[in-house]
């Protein structure tokens, strides 16, 4: 056999073999809980035989010696009564635990080993022969009597193999219908669609250039080809987090082992999938959070009864897709954080001064266990207390432009709340110019747009510029000066981008805005990766590069953060009048000059598209936005004539549009004469609906106001549309 024809051999035997070991390793897990359940042996059973029966093609008799013992003992355990013990449960883990081992050695140098594990083989053998009664059907510990016929486990030839595959079950159509593919193959993949999105930028903005009808018809499919594509592409990496999740029941049970602890595992939204990329980069982040939950949140059954609460500590993991993004949340129901000695011991360790652990709200003492070097913990053990890890886990999140956030009662429990993107190769940003260069703000960053007429609305507090935006304090940063350039801006007009950073806002001041596009994030060369200030590097459609702004980064260089905390004060007394009644609301001139408005919280963003891009599916007008198809509503047809159904391709060559999502299931573009500002005023009610498709009336900045009723004028133009939501 060719040298290449083995290697190809032990490839396919060791994804086969950790697959094999993966779903082992669970229904061990399930074992020790619900002791009854016989598929979970048999499941077992069978994975031990196939693994063991594969070694027989390749030389690895270490292997197959320690698979064989594993088998024999779960032959037992499914033909005789015997009661299933801690004892055997440990000793199958650690059977897992060296099967890991040899697999990884051969994996690394083609060879199994000269490991001994000839003590865990004995270990098994005299499990396997233990003469065990099964306890009276009372008592509480678990007793397995599964009634099936013996199957011969001596040999591990072909015909042996294939007889007991054939008596499992055949292959399903659902399992031939999978094929195993290399990562390194997905990520070609996923580079040709990146370069393909880059290209097809690029002739989208060459078709703007020429007003040639059938050229810029081909654009379009062209732009929804590249965009399904790319979306199908994107799918073929995603996993399921229970990928991550799938090792925490083990990890539970030994931590839980170690420090005398009694906790369950609940997960919920174990199929959520991410990019693999991102799963791999959130797996130790998450697998700290979990044993900082154990370790430092759920206390010690003694502690938990005296304090009225089960013994069973209980740990949770949740995921769900949320506005375009992952969020995901693990939490437990143990201590909760303790503020003043959260405190206390951030001034111990030098991390902070009386003065500001005196002044700082629950949320920054909260916070505090993402300062780098901090720990509770009086001295070093295995679990936890080495000076490092909350704030390792908070910039390998950011480093992924997501968050984490932390919510605690003391003595209810803690969460950690954490939100990142679905994938990282391909992302939307807003593309800004400074001082001649053009850059892009990842969107997940964005707040709002801002243009300023007056340069007297800045004002200088605590020595920092700001901007009172509806009545809130947000300090400004100069990109110009961040990065040193000799630019020369409209001293007229200023255009602000303003951005979240740790649930803090500050406003980015550029020279121009330009557009949000899809663009495809490049690494940096050696050169620029040691600058804080850029994430990666993108080409743009007329060809030219473009570097991608580290918010992060930015707000850590220029000190923001604190600079903003200074104005919390300030912001907190303008917003103390009318707290209560005060709401953000969206302004536009709608059908006839009708002045009208929608809360901020359901519009997504502002678009303005070329009125040649509106498609008609039967009587619905569409448009393509960001891989989606989008239903849109015209507001004339709504509150002039519901019966004239206009053509919007000649209503004016570009088109403003509200994405608007009442639900999260239902995204439409609203057609609006002209937006106009976005303000914060106490919302009070004037007067009564004064059409169809109106909430009420109300005085925003002096002027009568009707308030869209979005559900009603989405059942006026396509009634189809709030059932699929509604109904999913």
């Amino acid at each position: 056999m060719e040298l290449n024809e083995i290697d190809d051999d032990i490839e396919a035997f060791l994804v086969e073999s950790y697959e094999n070991l993966n779903q082992i390793e669970r229904d061990i897990i399930e074992l020790e809980k619900a002791s009854e359940e016989g598929e979970a042996l048999v499941r077992i059973y069978r994975s031990l035989h196939t693994l063991k029966g594969n070694c027989g093609f390749l030389p690895f008799p270490n292997l197959e010696s320690l698979a064989h013992a594993g088998e024999n003992l779960l032959s037992c355990l499914r033909d005789r009564p015997i009661a299933i013990t801690p004892e055997m449960i440990s000793i199958l883990l650690q059977t897992v635990d060296g099967i890991r081992q040899i697999l990884s050695q051969i994996q690394a140098t083609k060879h199994e080993g000269d490991r001994d594990y000839s003590a865990l083989i004995v270990a098994l053998t005299r499990l396997s022969e233990t003469k065990q009664t099964p306890k009276p059907s009372q008592s509480h510990e678990p007793i397995v009597n599964i009634q099936t016929p013996q199957i011969d486990t001596a040999g591990s030839d072909v015909e042996s193999l294939n007889h007991e595959l054939t008596e499992i079950s055949t292959p399903t159509t659902s399992e031939s219908a999978y094929i195993r593919v290399n990562v390194n193959l997905l990520d070609q993949m996923m580079n040709l669609v990146g370069e393909l999105v880059l290209a097809r930028n690029q002739v989208i903005g060459f078709s703007t250039k020429f007003k040639d009808n059938s050229f810029a018809a081909t654009c379009q499919h062209l732009s929804l080809l590249t965009a399904e594509l790319q979306e199908w592409v994107m799918k073929t990496r995603l996993q399921p987090i229970s990928s991550i999740w799938q090792k925490f029941p083990r990890v539970t049970r030994d931590l839980a082992i170690a420090s005398g602890k009694q906790v369950e595992v609940e997960m919920e939204g174990a199929d959520t999938e991410l990019d693999k990329s991102i799963i791999e980069t959130i797996k130790d982040p998450l697998t700290h959070l979990v044993r900082n939950c154990i370790d430092h949140g759920i206390e010690l059954p003694a502690e938990r009864v005296a304090c009225g609460k089960p013994s069973l500590g209980r740990l949770f993991l949740k995921a769900f897709h949320e506005s375009g993004k992952v969020n995901i949340e693990i939490g437990d129901d143990g201590r909760g954080l303790n503020l003043e000695r959260l405190k206390g011991r951030a001034q111990q360790l030098g991390l902070v001064n009386a003065v500001q652990a005196a002044t700082m709200s629950e949320s920054e003492a909260m916070n505090l266990i993402f300062l780098p070097g901090f720990s509770t913990a009086q001295q070093v053990t295995y679990l936890s207390g080495r000076g490092v890890g909350m704030d390792i886990v908070k910039s390998n999140i950011e480093k992924i432009n997501g968050t984490v956030e932390i919510y605690s009662q003391q003595g209810q429990g803690t969460t950690f709340k954490i939100k990142i993107p679905l994938t990282l190769a391909i992302i939307p940003a807003l593309i800004v110019s400074s001082g001649g260069d053009r850059y892009a703000i990842p969107q997940a960053s964005l707040q709002e747009l801002v243009r300023l007429e007056a340069l007297n609305s800045i004002e200088i507090l605590y020595d920092v510029p700001v901007y009172r935006l509806r009545d809130n304090l947000v300090p400004l940063v100069y990109l110009n000066k961040v990065l040193q350039q000799d630019s020369v801006s409209n001293l007229e007009t200023l255009s602000l981008v303003i951005v979240e950073v740790d649930n803090y806002r500050f406003g980015l001041v550029v020279d121009t805005i330009e557009d949000i596009q899809d663009i495809v994030v490049k690494p940096l060369g050696r050169q620029l990766k040691a600058l804080f200030l850029f994430a990666g590097a993108t080409v743009l459609g007329d060809g030219t590069v473009a570097l991608i702004i580290d918010v992060v980064g930015l707000a850590n260089r220029t000190g923001i953060i604190a600079k903003q905390k200074q104005l919390l004060s300030e912001n907190a007394a303008n917003s103390q009048e009318q707290a209560g009644s005060r709401q953000t609301i969206l302004l536009f001139e709608g059908p006839q000059g009708a002045r009208m408005g929608i809360p901020v919280a359901i519009a997504f963003r502002l678009e303005e598209i070329l009125a040649s891009a509106v498609e008609k599916v039967v009587n619905q007008h569409v448009f393509q936005s960001y891989g989606q198809i989008l239903p849109l509503i015209d507001l004339h047809k709504i509150f002039c004539d519901r019966f004239n159904d206009r053509a919007l391709a000649t209503v004016a060559e570009t088109l403003q549009i509200i994405i608007v999502s009442p639900y999260s299931e239902l995204s439409v573009g609203l057609v609006v004469d002209r937006i106009l500002d976005i303000v914060e005023e106490p919302l009070t009610i004037k007067g009564i609906p004064s059409r169809p498709g109106v909430l009420f009336c109300a005085v925003i900045q002096g002027q009568i106001t009707e308030i869209i009723d979005i559900e009603t004028v989405i059942r006026i133009a396509n009634p189809h549309l709030l059932q699929l939501a509604t109904h999913g």
